[in-house]
């Protein structure tokens, strides 16, 4: 007999729910750094937990977890004066009556905190990990990309949950196009006075925060955006200094020292790929080929240290870096996010 259990950050019931995720992600490759980065955002010293608010539940056949779901509110996220519910966290073998009575759990949850509309899946916010991604393979998997089974989206739909946004993910493993296709625009922008720093130990804290003050002005508009805090930020990204020599970040100021657009990746040296995370230029100075100059600076650098390949992380589908020039770039895995509307 299924038996769930509510509760908030009691240690025993987090060790289960992360002893179901290493059940569930046994095979996928990065589970274990994956599966770290959850467990640092459940504990309650995370700073995100001052604005945010979660009932979590669990569920077990005798003492083996099976499933698990976050009720998620943030102060900080609402709509037409109500709160906007998160649905979050969630984990469940292959089982439709299991993941029912937990949605349902979720959705009733925030039902009687006045939540008109619910998104998901958000571990807390879009600055953690969230979306479901669609064919994924257990050895395909890459750095920062969020592990879900191809079961989840179906087992939402079934509760009512609609396709709310999708966005993908591509490769590139062929720099020469690219960097031919930008390598004006660079020199253009190098010319114009527009100069780009390398973020190293040395300047990291206060490159780290100029891109934070930058991704929340680019981002504001984005689906479920919020803006986190300082604090918040500097838990979740300060600590990548610790591997700053696998990270490329660069920060383009203009002539005036104003910093105004950066690209930041991460390189995974054993498969001799970098993984484009997150390129930002502020609102002003979009469409002026800007954005451009940073990926020629960032793929010729990728050619120079002889990458094989170059991921795009998290894209919008339709966004111009899917149709950046053939051959040698191709969507390989989309996600979705998902919404509902309740009375």
């Amino acid at each position: 007999m299924v038996n769930i259990i509510e509760y908030v950050f009691e240690e025993r019931y987090q060790k289960d729910f992360i002893y179901l995720m290493k059940e569930l992600y046994n095979n996928y490759n990065h589970a274990d750094s994956y599966i770290d980065y959850i467990k640092k955002l459940i504990n309650p010293s995370n700073p995100s937990f001052k604005f945010i608010k979660t009932k979590n539940f669990i569920a077990y056949d005798n003492e083996k977890p099976l499933g698990h779901i976050s009720a998620i509110i943030d102060s900080r996220l609402n709509q037409d004066n109500n709160p906007i519910g998160i649905i979050g966290f969630y984990e469940c073998i292959n089982d439709d009556k299991i993941s029912s009575l937990l949605i349902h759990k979720a959705i009733e949850c925030l039902k009687e905190k006045n939540c008109k509309t619910l998104h998901a899946p958000i571990d807390l916010t879009i600055w953690h990990p969230y979306r479901f991604v669609i064919d994924q393979k257990e050895n395909e998997t890459f750095i920062l990309e969020p592990l879900t089974k191809e079961y989840y989206i179906d087992q939402f739909k079934k509760e009512g949950f609609e396709i709310k946004i999708e966005y993908g993910s591509a490769e590139r493993t062929d720099f020469s196009t690219i960097l031919t296709y930008t390598k004006k625009d660079y020199e253009s922008a190098i010319q114009e006075g527009f100069k780009i720093r390398e973020l190293t130990k040395n300047n990291f804290k206060e490159g780290l925060l100029s891109i934070y003050r930058m991704v929340n002005e680019i981002f504001k508009d984005s689906w479920s955006f919020v803006n986190l805090s300082e604090e918040e930020y500097m838990y979740i990204y300060g600590d990548y200094e610790n591997n700053i020599n696998n990270l490329m970040i660069q920060i383009l100021s203009d002539n005036e020292d104003n910093d105004v657009g950066f690209c930041s990746s991460i390189i995974d040296p054993i498969n001799n790929l970098i993984i484009l995370k997150t390129i930002g230029v502020l609102l002003e100075y979009q469409n002026k080929r800007i954005g451009a100059a940073l990926l020629y600076y960032q793929h010729k650098k990728a050619q120079d240290m002889k990458l094989s390949k170059e991921i795009y992380a998290l894209i919008k589908l339709g966004n111009i870096i899917t149709k950046l020039p053939y051959p040698g770039i191709k969507v390989i895995r989309k996600y979705v996010g998902l919404e509902k509307q309740i009375i």
